[in-house]
């Protein structure tokens, strides 16, 4: 089905337009403009945020993407950082009931200069399983970032990254020369590569900080067991994949923080007054 359209264009945009007009391979201005437009968004990058779990502040019951973070949410926080980045085509993966107050705040993301789809994560056993949930719309480089992120990172640099150096997935890395951050994630590296990876039980402080915010390829599924096991990403995937030698660590000088608690949202505006 096609609609009509009224706009005004640049003059000298539309002689180059007018040049493409050669009765071969566009017949007409409004052939021309329909098929560069659509090449146009097919060349956007996806981008999938998600919301799974629990997913709530502790000791609240407001969902952590929609905590506010001075003027925004931390879920437009995200959106706004994804557009200007060039990720516009965005899936947001989460339990029904966060999905719906999420929609009612960002839509189909017209407002926002991006779009956005919903698919529900309900009975999902780990993070990795709503990634198999997501599988269809996982093309040859994916954007992944969960849902209560706060960040500052250059994701389009991270992009350039991940597809220097030909492997299926790579992890945003937070490194602070000036102090030490607490995680529960630890890591080797060798070079760019991440040799060891491991989730534990406890925190601990080091000043290189693994970050939710990755890049993932078709590649990783393999990975992911069939059956209805738990399987999460931290805990049981970007092990496996360092251990085969396919996990890169994209190393950047800034700030991210996951909104889990109270003091988080105070780091959290820090960042985004920053």
């Amino acid at each position: 089905m096609k609609s009509r359209a009224s706009f005004t264009i640049d003059s000298n945009v539309l002689a180059k337009l007018d040049s493409v007009v050669d009765n071969i391979y566009y017949r007409s201005k409004s052939e021309a403009v329909e098929d560069i437009l659509r090449k146009f968004f097919e060349r956007q990058n996806t981008a999938i945020i998600l919301c799974g779990g629990e997913f709530k502040v502790a000791g609240t019951e407001l969902y952590r993407p929609l905590v506010k973070i001075n003027d925004a949410t931390v879920i437009e926080n995200i959106v706004n950082r994804l557009r200007l980045n060039n990720f516009r085509n965005i899936m947001i993966s989460g339990k029904t009931e966060l999905l719906k107050q999420i929609f009612t705040l960002l839509k189909n993301g017209e407002g926002y200069g991006v779009d956005i789809k919903y698919v529900d994560d309900n009975n999902l056993k780990g993070s990795a399983r709503a990634l198999e949930r997501v599988k269809q719309y996982v093309g040859s480089t994916t954007l992944f970032v969960t849902g209560d992120s706060v960040f500052d990172i250059d994701l389009k640099d991270m992009l350039k990254f991940h597809i220097a150096h030909n492997s299926p997935a790579s992890i945003a890395v937070s490194v602070a020369q000036d102090r030490t951050e607490q995680t529960s994630d630890k890591l080797m590296m060798k070079g760019n590569k991440i040799v060891h990876y491991e989730k534990l039980n406890d925190t601990y402080n080091s000043k290189m900080v693994p970050t939710s915010v990755f890049m993932l390829d078709q590649d990783v599924f393999k990975y992911i067991p069939p059956g209805d096991m738990t399987w999460d990403i931290k805990r049981d995937l970007l092990p496996l994949l360092a251990k085969d030698g396919l996990l890169f660590g994209y190393i950047y000088n800034g700030t991210w923080v996951n909104v889990k608690t109270k003091d988080d949202i105070d780091k959290a505006v820090k960042i985004v007054k920053q």
